[in-house]
């Protein structure tokens, strides 16, 4: 089953959302997973209901990491934990 990650960015090119988005692209390469990029700045954003602080990230809509990063090996852990 094809899991989703959503990463939650205030700028696409800012340090910490780039850390984020290298761990994401890395597991998309050898796991089978969907990234999504969401800017604070898109209608996705503000359609949420609570939106998480930015940079965050989600897997499968659990909050993993709350305006913070992640690295490659933890966001691995998370994505494969049933």
């Amino acid at each position: 089953m094809k899991k989703k990650v959503t990463l939650y960015v205030n700028d696409p090119m800012g340090g910490r959302c780039a850390s984020n988005l290298d761990a994401a692209r890395r597991l998309g390469n050898e796991l089978e997973i969907e990234v999504e990029v969401v800017a604070k700045s898109s209608r996705e954003y503000g359609l949420e209901k609570d939106p998480p602080p930015c940079p965050s990230v989600a897997v499968d809509g659990r909050l993993v990491v709350k305006d913070g990063t992640i690295g490659y090996e933890e966001l691995k852990a998370e994505i494969l934990e049933d």
